[in-house]
């Protein structure tokens, strides 16, 4: 608990000293795979379906704010009651998506045609005393090949509010006018661009469904501040991100015909490398489960999910999946871990072809005697 309320007094001291701090601004998500378009805009409509998307992740649950135990007759300091400390102040992400394809006619083998999709997404993200709100629109725009695959170039304007909580702060000297004593906010417009490859059907009889893509967000620098306009004080700047993923699908794993391996990695950059590796193994397209590996000593996920694989039924394509992420690190001693809930639901709508009618006119001696 010492190391815990030491690296508190040490975070204040930083946020009062020096101009802004540096960090892994996206959030990330163990289901990357299943949401791709949130960290590429390349990706959406690559399906050809309609999609819904909604996630929660819940990182290093029961992780305290032990700040009462420095200050326990402040009351500024926030808790339920004297000498509390303050539950579950972990990061949380949220997020919310939709997507469409932007399909257009046939091609000559009689498939629809897609050559885009257009997205909107919604991501909060709470870190501390830092809330961080993306709404997204994207937009992508695909040039499809002869061999059923297609390159998509995508685009993504993001609307991104920071705010600070100012009751979670102690200054170190009172009265501090850089240190704020309410909720302030700040929105700055930002952009991100992509390329994202995919290809349902491959020559191989058993790799199917490959995908890849590069991507950069957070390309434009932006700053952030709080306090008056006498002494703005620039508490956060943006700094780019950037993604490389890609995945396949497996058929007849381990010579198994109903039995698929679904592996996948993602690296990104920021001010350090990381990448996550999965391996799924999905059963009769319906039930799947796996493990995730988050590099520089982060986590050892385990996933499980099913999906509804049923032409009949009105929820083919509804999918819905958990994580529970271990802490490698010296913080598994006050948390007990991460949690993740997803749920993924894409669909197809098609316009019926209008009935053809046919209208009799009496006038018309010469008419078909057996239409009478």
């Amino acid at each position: 608990m010492k190391k815990n309320l030491l690296t508190l007094v040490i975070a204040t001291v930083l946020i009062t000293n020096i101009s802004y701090l540096k960090a892994q601004q996206d959030p990330y998500v163990t289901h990357y795979m299943f949401n791709r378009s949130m960290y590429n805009p390349a990706a959406v409509g690559a399906g050809g379906k309609f999609c819904l998307s909604a996630l929660s992740h819940y990182q290093y649950t029961g992780f305290e704010d032990r700040t009462i135990e420095f200050f326990p007759s402040d009351p500024s300091i926030p808790s339920s009651k004297p000498g509390t400390a303050t539950k579950s102040v972990g990061p949380k992400t949220k997020m919310f998506a939709f997507s469409a394809p932007l399909n257009f006619g046939t091609d000559a083998g009689g498939n629809i045609r897609n050559l885009g999709g257009l997205g909107i997404a919604f991501m909060d993200d709470k870190l501390g005393y830092e809330n961080s709100t993306h709404i997204k629109i994207q937009g992508a725009g695909r040039l499809p090949f002869n061999d059923g695959g297609a390159l998509a170039v995508g685009f993504e304007y993001n609307i991104l509010q920071k705010g600070v909580n100012g009751k979670m702060l102690k200054p170190l000297a009172q009265g501090d006018p850089r240190i704020p004593t309410s909720t302030v906010t700040e929105n700055h417009p930002n952009y991100a661009v992509g390329l994202y490859y995919n290809n349902p059907m491959t020559n191989s009889a058993s790799i199917k469904d490959v995908w890849g893509g590069f991507s950069v967000s957070q390309l434009k620098y932006q700053q952030y501040y709080f306090g008056g306009p006498a002494t703005p004080y620039a508490f956060s700047d943006t700094r780019k991100h950037y993604y490389v993923m890609g995945g396949f699908t497996m058929q007849d794993f381990l010579g198994k015909p109903d039995l698929e391996l679904l592996p996948s990695v993602m690296i990104k950059q920021n001010t350090v490398v990381q990448f996550e590796l999965s391996a799924l193994a999905r059963y009769q397209k319906k039930l799947w489960g796996g493990i995730n590996y988050r590099s520089m000593v982060d986590a050892f996920s385990i996933m499980l999910g099913y999906q509804i694989s049923n032409d009949k039924s009105k929820l083919n394509g509804l999918r819905i999946g958990y994580s529970y992420d271990l802490t490698l690190s010296k913080i598994l001693s006050v948390s007990s871990g991460s949690h993740e809930i997803q749920l993924n639901y894409c669909f197809s709508i098609s316009i019926p072809k209008p009935p053809i009618k046919r209208i009799l006119n009496p006038r018309h001696l010469d008419r078909d005697p057996n239409l009478d």
